[in-house]
């Protein structure tokens, strides 16, 4: 499958779409290179658009997902913050929805099992999905893998096997999905009256108040607000019961969706309706805030450059810690000369040794990184500063981050 322009929405399938932001050509941000790939690296559109009908943000390409996964080097478990953010959930969900070993527990998009690892050892009811060759990964024999996207097809695979699940999680993946229609109806599949589903993404009117340009890359499809989801979800008898926001998720600041069968158990809570009405207020299927955003976006790269020069400039080392998915647009969005950038840090073994997407920056290992002499560190995984403030010996031994996101900054 080679990548596609969209011609429709992908929830609604209204043609009434609006460009808003352009970040220029970049090749797929997981695609990690090898010195001798560096030449023969390919580019594609960045570009997002509004579908004014429904309220959704989209990309105007559908890329060929089947090639990002085929090459997919994020491990999920290589961050410990987005482990422990994780082992909350299960316990939360665990505790307040009475789930019991005997239970069927489902995680949709589980990469290398960083999830399901917390459910108690008494759970043998484990179940994931993935696509990609992080599954290989999976240590814990318990957990039960379907290697495949999730679809309805899918879950008809899944009820050849399994019971209907207690609780589904679909943590950082819904973005990833392009035929989301497809998606719903097979979650409406595999869910009974007394199933859960707990869906986390990056929340889009705080990525476009935030000017939160670097949670747009390839991988991710589309980008959420209630109301397209809202109208997604009830076309396959699935409603929103609650939602909680996140100040931590896999991506950034995040929101909580918490979805069940319309005649479920479950009970929507007050404040959906009214988080639907503010998005309405706020504008979420007109293009005054999007414009907003774009604007915003171009301020904030220059401020980030801005920075980046002026310690360059002084004779100051540069690196960037973490090779993150979303960092890759940052870099690609900061177009740095060459060289400005010596080292990016990272502890995933996969990407050890590689090149970082279009920037080609070499990625080494955190050890070696504190050997090289940074100064400053543009910190990509700026969602977790607290946790690496207080965790790196980069910082303990007297390195300085450059935080790019929310508001450009030194720490």
């Amino acid at each position: 499958m080679k990548n596609q322009n969209l011609k429709h929405c992908r929830i609604c399938f209204s043609n009434k779409l609006t460009s808003y932001l352009d970040l220029g050509k970049q090749p797929f941000s997981n695609s990690f290179l090898k010195y001798k790939d560096l030449k023969n690296e390919k580019k594609f559109p960045l570009k997002v658009v509004l579908c004014k009908n429904c309220g959704l943000s989209q990309l105007s390409i559908i890329p060929n997902t089947k090639f990002i996964f085929s090459k997919y080097d994020y491990l999920s478990s290589s961050s410990k913050a987005l482990s422990d953010h994780y082992e909350k959930l299960v316990k939360k969900l665990v505790k307040k929805y009475n789930v019991f070993s005997t239970n069927t527990v489902l995680d949709i998009g589980c990469n290398d099992g960083i999830l399901l690892n917390h459910y108690p050892t008494t759970f043998r009811n484990v179940v994931g999905v993935e696509p990609s060759d992080a599954s290989r990964y999976i240590k814990q024999k318990r957990i039960k893998l379907i290697k495949s996207f999730f679809s309805y097809k899918t879950s008809k695979k899944y009820l050849q096997k399994y019971a209907k699940p207690k609780i589904i999680t679909i943590t950082n993946v819904l973005a990833q999905i392009d035929n989301l229609n497809e998606f719903a109806k097979g979650l409406s599949n595999i869910t009974n009256n007394k199933s859960l589903i707990v869906i986390e993404f990056p929340y889009l009117t705080h990525m476009i108040n935030k000017a939160l340009f670097d949670l747009i890359y390839h991988e991710h499809l589309s980008y959420f607000s209630l109301t397209p989801l809202k109208f997604l979800f009830e076309k396959f008898d699935i409603k929103i019961v609650n939602f909680e926001k996140l100040n931590i998720g896999a991506s950034g600041p995040a929101i909580r969706l918490f979805l069940a069968k319309k005649k479920s158990i479950y009970k929507p809570s007050k404040k959906v309706a009214k988080q639907i009405n503010f998005e309405k207020n706020w504008g979420v299927k007109k293009i005054k805030k999007y414009n907003f955003f774009r604007n915003e976006t171009k301020e904030k790269i220059k401020k980030i450059k801005e920075i980046v020069y002026s310690k360059y400039n002084k004779g100051f080392r540069i690196g960037c810690y973490t090779a993150s998915s979303k960092g890759n647009t940052l870099l690609n969005c900061l177009n740095l000369k060459k060289k400005i950038i010596l080292f990016a840090s990272e502890n995933n073994k996969k990407k050890i040794g590689k090149y970082t997407p279009g920037s080609h920056i070499k990625i080494i290992s955190d050890e070696s990184f504190n050997n090289k002499k940074i100064d400053y560190a543009i910190l990509l995984s700026w969602n977790y500063k607290n946790f690496f403030l207080s965790k790196t010996q980069f910082i303990k031994r007297g390195g300085k981050f450059i935080i790019p996101l929310p508001k450009p900054h030194i720490k």
